[in-house]
């Protein structure tokens, strides 16, 4: 490279690295703090990550491998971004920050880069449009800004097609090279889960991109299979990978079945294409039909069979995707990535039909500035028109219409709660949910919060959710997807807000809180236990829709734990229901724990002490007994076990006493239904 080049080259890169930490600066200094779910999510992670690694970098790197062997979205995009922690430190904008630069800024210059390698002809009016267009592009924006470090995937994505396309892979087999090219196309999917369907769709496509843009000569099947044989090796390559470094994970992916766990995010082929068209924006499909078009219909060449292979995946990926879900914001980023490449090359095509310097020079202004018009419509003008659909859905900067009262209802419900009381949310939309109510308390509910179910086949129902002692609705019912896909939000809000049902046992406090979109939370304080007919009768409603649930809410501990009154030991004092039923007390230091309830059907309990290696530990005492005085007990071992018949108590009001038997030393116990 030339030192004009070079320093070009250095021009470019500062330019677009400038307009990058503008537009992220910019956007999110606009925001208020009510970031929620995956908006939310990767920056906690981030923060934690970079905090802990500053403190103990050995045992967060294990973190990092574990979370890689084991997670369906884990730590690796934001340990690449950790480095940001140190000099900005963890707020938002520092965040955002890390992924624009280390993510969003490379994918542009690669970009920019594979086009180039693509090009007959090159000029500098065309390496000016080639970063333009991804460094404005709001497909890649909008994901970025609200916090999702997905766009990391493309970096491989378009290195994947840089390093395939740099050579004729259809001569001598170069296993160091099929080596590198199964390690990048590999690490998408390494990044985010869900690149699978991107990856699948190359392993397919690249072969035969090399193939055609290298055949000068004619077909011959020895090409064809030293290129088949080449990707093979890439292949194993990229499972072998998988294989050693996220292996929970391939076996998890390989034993659940994603389309009816996620059955609540999917909707028609049609709705999906609907809202991927209009993620990336309907203004760019003319150039991207014109590339299509004459790419198929003429003599071809590098660019146009590039053009093709952008079309298959675009295509390809698409409906393999859905198969699954309905793809979101983020999952775009590939399906935008193809419509972009295609695009572009159509406007090459315009720019080289121009003889004049002057007339390019007025191409490539009017394409900067219609980027940054698209781009500030999109992303900071709230404002609906006619020319607005054209346009890609808008993201504009998190905010919210009565941003006060958010804060107001933020600061009266920690005013109310306290030790080990607990918040739920009923409500998981844009206009409140727990996660926005936890950031904008700074992460102060965050210890009592519950975590309300919100996906009826995902999260199943949460009972002791619902017997928190504050309890958020938001009046008209808050969901975020098809309400019958959210009854265990639904169904408990709307009996609570008719005071109808298991509303009963809750009192409303104050007159509620104006939030957006006319919609008003209320805070709901629990006043007794339920009874067991507002139970059973609760419960059952979701029979309708799920008689697979029958036989699991409601022959367990799950009616007598939340109809019972419970009384903790002071100090260590525990008494909590799993979602499978299993029930897990600690004595008090000097009182008990105690439950009072009612042992509809059920005949004997298992109760056994929690594993543990405590030397000290002495046992637990066990005793269930009526208001007539009858009783039984049991004296539980350190990780022993005990049953206790209890048919004599059947249908009659019993007190469970879990109570210390010299010290409380490691007396955690579970128990069960047997």
């Amino acid at each position: 490279m030339s030192l004009s080049n070079k320093f070009r080259s250095t021009i470019f890169f500062t330019v677009v690295l400038l307009f990058v930490t503008y537009l992220t600066m910019h956007y999110v200094g606009m925001e208020n703090n009510i970031y929620y779910w995956d908006s939310n999510g990767y920056w906690r992670l981030w923060q934690q990550f970079s905090l802990g690694f500053s403190i103990d970098p050995v045992g967060t790197l294990s973190r990092l491998a574990s979370s890689i062997k084991n997670d369906d979205y884990n730590l690796l995009p934001i340990a690449f971004t950790s480095l940001f922690y140190a000099f900005g430190g963890e707020g938002r904008l520092t965040y955002i920050l890390s992924l624009s630069i280390v993510y969003l800024l490379p994918v542009s210059l690669l970009f920019s880069v594979l086009l180039k390698q693509f090009s007959e002809k090159q000029s500098v009016c065309w390496t000016i449009i080639s970063l333009v267009l991804p460094a404005t592009f709001v497909a890649f924006w909008a994901p970025t800004l609200r916090g999702y470090p997905d766009i990391c995937g493309l970096i491989f994505v378009i290195s994947a097609i840089i390093y395939t396309c740099k050579t004729d892979l259809s001569g001598k087999l170069n296993i160091k090279r099929a080596i590198i090219l199964g390690a990048i196309l590999w690490s998408p999917f390494l990044l985010r889960r869900w690149y699978a369907y991107t990856v699948i769709s190359m392993y397919l496509s690249l072969p035969v991109l090399n193939y055609f843009i290298y055949n000068v000569e004619g077909h011959s099947f020895k090409k064809i299979f030293r290129i088949c044989t080449f990707f093979f090796i890439s292949g194993i390559v990229s499972i072998l990978l998988s294989i050693a470094l996220q292996w929970n994970l391939l076996v998890r992916v390989a034993t659940t079945d994603y389309s009816f766990i996620y059955s609540a995010y999917q909707s028609s082929v049609a709705s999906s294409l609907y809202n991927v068209l209009h993620d990336i924006g309907l203004y760019i499909f003319p150039f991207f039909i014109i590339s299509v078009v004459i790419s198929i219909f003429t003599k071809k060449t590098k660019e146009k069979y590039l053009v093709i292979f952008s079309l298959f995946n675009l295509v390809f990926s698409f409906f393999i995707f859905t198969k699954t879900q309905s793809p979101g914001l983020h999952h775009c980023l590939p399906f935008a990535l193809w419509v972009l490449i295609a695009s572009a090359i159509s406007i090459k095509w315009f720019l080289f039909k121009l003889n004049s310097t002057v007339s390019k020079a007025i191409l490539v202004s009017l394409t900067i500035i219609i980027c940054l018009i698209i781009n500030k419509q999109s992303l900071f003008n709230t404002n609906i028109n006619d020319f607005s659909k054209y346009l890609p859905t808008k993201y504009t900067p998190m905010r919210v219409d009565n941003y006060g009262n958010y804060v107001r209802l933020s600061s009266d419900i920690q005013s109310m709660l306290h030790s080990t009381e607990k918040l739920t949310v009923l409500s998981s939309s844009d206009v409140l949910n727990d996660n926005m109510l936890d950031t904008l308390s700074n992460l102060k509910l965050s210890k009592y919060l519950t975590g309300m179910s919100q996906v009826d086949l995902r999260d199943g129902l949460s009972i002791p959710a619902l017997m928190s002692r504050f309890i958020i609705v938001v009046d008209p019912v808050q969901t975020h997807l098809t309400p019958s896909g959210q009854q265990v939000i639904t169904i408990p809000a709307k009996e609570l807000l008719n005071n109808e049902g298991i509303g009963k046992a809750f009192k409303r406090i104050g007159n509620g809180y104006p939030l957006e979109k006319g919609a008003t939370a209320y805070v709901y304080e629990r006043t007794r236990p339920f009874t067991y007919d507002e139970m059973m009768d609760f419960i059952s409603k979701y029979y309708v829709s799920y008689p697979q649930w029958k036989g699991i809410y409601d022959t367990s501990l799950f009616i007598p734990y939340s109809t019972g009154s419970i009384s903790l030991g002071d100090v260590w004092g525990k008494l909590d229901i799993e979602d499978d039923g299993t029930l897990y007390g600690h004595p008090g230091e000097s009182r008990p724990t105690t439950i009072t309830w009612t042992l509809n059907g059920i005949n004997e309990l298992l109760i056994s002490s929690v594993r543990n290696t405590c030397s000290t530990a002495d046992g637990v005492d066990v005793t269930i007994s009526d208001m007539s005085g009858r009783h039984i007990s049991s004296h539980i071992e350190n990780n022993g076990s005990s049953s206790l018949d209890v048919r004599k108590f059947n249908n009659m009001l019993t007190t469970l006493t879990i109570d210390k038997h010299g010290n409380p030393s490691c007396d955690s116990i579970m128990i069960v239904k047997k």
